[in-house]
């Protein structure tokens, strides 16, 4: 089945082509449906995720706002339930096969919140073809635990013009990193963040897990592209009282490396000072990065 949706959003039109959907269950997002509503004494939860979200406005061209692709939205005592696409496309900026979200909440016999979502394969365009063979990012809630994991897996070859090696670039990801690319933005992979809030009723854990998100604030537009997103929040008497978070990245243990309030940092600078940023456009060559495609001429 092909299915074709044209959007206009802000002005912008965009044309996705989305083959084969298919969906286990579907909910409607218009209300985060649940079987008990999320409230009461017990406390509440809610879980979310998606596959694809692009907000950009791009130089020279009209905005793209597309997504979230393969949403899901739970609340209460719900799930679990799973939505899949096979594929989907915004030209000129990337292009995703096999996307699926799945997620879980219970707020009976005590609170629970998961979710996950996941990409096999992506083509960044805006970074020079940038191919990526998973993106998967997932979040648990429960009691005072809390389980977060995300990994960015690079398929053989190079990144960003072939200056910086891919599956390097993979192994060294640590949580919340980043890389700074000269008039272009940051690209932000295996994003981790945690927050608790406390109350006299009790405690709030909110999570939020990106597998990648490109943050563009440069030359060649403004806004964000984001890559499998989980996000959990449970709230309670027994949530949370002593936090303990259990991260794991690229398949290893980073519990030490994530704590509550971690943001989307440095991270301590993934490469350093290797990205430059003189009128060359610094080591990487930014300039070259989409060939002179969408920059026309202007670099």
């Amino acid at each position: 089945m092909k299915v074709r949706d044209m959007r206009l959003r802000r002005h912008g039109v965009v044309a996705i082509a989305v083959l084969g959907l298919m969906a286990t269950a579907v909910v409607p997002a218009s209300a985060e449906r649940g079987g008990g509503g999320g409230g009461g004494l017990a406390g509440a939860a809610k879980a979310s995720a998606f596959a694809l979200d692009v907000d950009v406005s791009l130089l020279g061209a009209l905005p793209l706002d597309v997504g979230p692709l393969a949403q899901i939205r739970l609340s209460g005592d719900a799930g679990p339930r799973f939505v899949n696409v096979v594929k989907a496309q915004v030209p000129p900026l990337v292009e995703a096969l096999v996307l699926a979200t799945g997620a879980q909440t219970k707020t009976v016999h005590g609170v629970y919140s998961k979710a996950s979502a996941r990409v096999a394969t992506v083509k960044l365009k805006l970074l020079g073809e940038l191919l990526i063979k998973v993106l998967k990012s997932g979040c648990e809630v429960s009691g005072d635990t809390v389980n977060v994991e995300s990994d960015v897996v690079f398929a053989d070859g190079s990144v960003l013009n072939g200056l910086v090696g891919a599956d390097g670039l993979a192994l060294a990801a640590r949580p919340n990193s980043r890389l700074s690319i000269p008039l272009v933005g940051d690209l932000i992979l295996n994003e981790q963040r945690i927050e608790k809030q406390s109350s006299p009723h009790g405690n709030t854990v909110m999570v939020t897990v990106n597998a990648l998100r490109l943050a563009l604030d440069g030359v060649l537009g403004k806004g964000d592209i984001t890559i499998s997103q989980a996000m959990c929040k449970a709230s309670g008497k027994n949530i949370g009282k002593e936090l303990k978070i259990v991260s794991a990245t690229n398949g290893q243990d980073t519990s030490n490396d994530v704590h509550e309030g971690d943001g989307s940092g440095d991270g301590g600078g993934l490469l350093g000072g290797v990205l430059g940023g003189g009128d060359d456009g610094g080591l990487l060559g930014v300039n070259h990065l989409l060939g002179g495609g969408l920059l026309n001429g202007v670099l």
